[in-house]
Order: structure tokens, then C-alpha cells, then sequence
């Protein structure tokens, strides 16, 4: 009877070990299968419903094997999804939560991305700093390049090159920071025109400051209308209508300084043009782009000469 009751003891022992391990497999398997969807969701760029899956399973497994990389993942995911202000936020909550991670600099890297392209250049050039700062060998020539191309869009020129010199010489991005770096010499061989001049033809002429600008729709309209004023006003002079001609003389100084301004502002433009063309060229010579394989991030720095 005692041998009995030992058998069906152990009997029952092992139906509950048993039935524990699947449901402890089970769970496992489902939390793998939650985290996995979501990856899955970012990686087809369904992004709002993978950032929608990794809080899913921050909220079922707060515990869980992959919390660190959830939050990682939220905010790579708002990043793709051009999400500036949330990719921000959601990189200051991880670096908050996890600043000895493995992947900090890595997250910091991807706010300084993101506050790149909002349009928050110096606290960009901060984050990138830091990365810099950080001597990490992975992140800190992209991080040197990225703060490269905000001062090139700022068109801080001497500062670019002192930015681009950071690049040790025996990275192979070394011959892309050198060639990056002598073309921005080109800039001062772009063509421009002299505000000071523009204005000077513009009040000797109306309309030929424009000319001079190479807006030639906009020099005839100026000369038209300045013209015609100018001959209405001495119309009615001639005819002794003085109030009309005084009224018509108002409206021609206006126009006239109008002209001259314009002129002006015709030739800065067209040299910040210039520029914004010189810069296009540069960025898209050297483009810096990422490849994404299976998980590991490869950097490509494409030029074309």
C-alpha cells in the first residue's frame, strides 16, 4: 500500500513538472513571438503598429528578456517613421533608463540623427560631440561627418574642414574626409553678384539690377512701372496739375526704393542660391548612408568624383 501511494505520489510529481515546463515553454514562446511580430511590423514599415507591439509587450512582460531592446526599438521606430520629436524623446528616456547600456552610444547617435533633421543644429552638434568626446570607434567618424554636414549647411565653411581634419588618418574614411575637405575650397570660385552693384544699377537705371541679378522678367516690370510713373508724373506737371502730379511722385519714390531693394535682395539671393547648389552637389557626392543586415548596421560613405 505504501509503495502505492509513493508510486502515485511520484505520478502526480511528474504530471506537474511536466505540465509546468510547457507552460513555462509556452510562455517563452510567446513572449519571443510577441517581440518578433513587432520586429517584424518595423523591419516591413509598419512602424506604428511595431511601436504599438513593442509597448504590448512592455506591458505583458515588464520583466521579459527583450525589455531593453522594446525600448531601443520604440524609438528607432518613431526615427524611421520621420518622427522627429518622438525618437528624441523616446532616446532621452532610454539613455535615462540604461545609461550603461551597450547600445547608449548607439541610441545617442540616433538622437543626434533625429535632432539633425528637425532642424535643432546646435543641440545636434552637442550630441554628436559627445559621441566624439566618447572615443568610441564605431559611432565617432559618422558622428564627425553628420556634424560635418550641419556646418556645411550653415555654410561654416573653415569649421567644416577643422571638423572633417578629426578623422584619424588611418580610418578608411580619411581619403573621403580629405577629398570632402579640399573641395570646400571650390567656394569661394562660385559666381556671384555684388549687392552693392545690383543697387548702384538699380538707382541709375530702374530694372538693371535685375538684369544684372539674371531676372530679366522681373528688370522689365521694374523699368515699365517706374517708367510709367515717372512719365505720368511729368504729364501732369506739364499740365499744371500739381496735387495729381504730387500723389503720382509719392507712389514713384516708393517704387523707386522698392526697385532697389529688390535689386539688392535679387543679388543675395542669387548667390545663396549658388551656394545651396554647391552644397547640394557636395551632399550628394558624398552621401553617407547605413545598410541594415540582419541585424548589423554597416556604414557606407559613397563618393563620386
Amino acid at each position: 500500500m505504501s509503495v502505492m501511494k509513493t508510486f502515485a505520489v511520484a505520478i502526480i510529481f511528474l504530471i506537474f513538472l511536466v505540465c509546468f515546463s510547457s507552460l513555462s515553454n509556452a510562455q517563452e514562446k510567446t513572449e519571443i513571438d510577441v517581440f518578433g511580430f513587432a520586429n517584424y511590423l518595423r523591419e516591413e514599415g509598419d512602424y506604428y503598429r511595431a511601436i504599438g507591439e513593442y509597448k504590448r509587450y512592455l506591458y505583458l512582460y515588464p520583466q521579459g528578456s527583450f525589455v531593453e531592446e522594446a525600448y531601443f526599438s520604440i524609438a528607432d521606430a518613431y526615427f524611421r517613421a520621420g518622427r522627429w520629436e518622438e525618437a528624441i524623446s523616446q532616446a532621452d528616456s532610454f539613455l535615462k533608463r540604461y545609461p550603461e547600456s551597450k547600445r547608449a552610444v548607439e541610441m545617442l547617435y540616433l538622437k543626434g540623427k533625429a535632432e539633425k533633421n528637425a532642424k535643432k543644429t546646435s543641440e545636434a552638434i552637442g550630441t554628436f560631440d559627445k559621441i566624439i568626446a566618447s572615443q568610441n570607434k564605431e559611432y565617432k567618424e559618422r558622428a564627425i561627418f553628420q556634424k560635418a554636414f550641419i556646418l556645411l549647411e550653415k555654410r561654416e565653411w573653415d569649421k567644416t574642414r577643422e571638423v572633417l581634419n578629426q578623422v584619424s588618418p588611418q580610418s578608411y574614411l580619411h581619403p573621403s574626409a580629405i577629398e570632402l575637405s579640399s573641395k570646400l575650397t571650390q567656394i569661394n570660385e562660385l559666381p556671384r553678384k555684388s549687392p552693392i552693384t545690383a543697387g548702384f544699377l538699380a538707382a541709375v537705371i530702374p530694372g538693371s539690377g535685375h538684369l544684372y541679378t539674371e531676372r530679366p522678367r522681373d528688370a522689365m516690370v521694374s523699368f515699365l512701372l517706374n517708367a510709367s510713373f515717372v512719365w505720368g508724373a511729368i504729364e501732369l506737371y506739364r499740365h499744371e496739375n500739381y496735387i495729381a502730379g504730387g500723389i503720382v511722385t509719392f507712389f514713384e519714390i516708393g517704387w523707386y526704393g522698392g526697385n532697389i531693394y529688390s535689386a539688392v535682395s535679387s543679388a543675395h539671393k542669387y548667390n545663396r542660391d549658388r551656394e545651396e547648389e554647391f552644397i547640394k552637389g557636395l551632399k550628394e557626392s558624398f552621401s553617407l548612408s547605413f545598410r541594415w543586415e540582419k541585424g548589423k548596421e554597416y556604414l557606407i560613405l559613397s563618393a563620386y568624383f
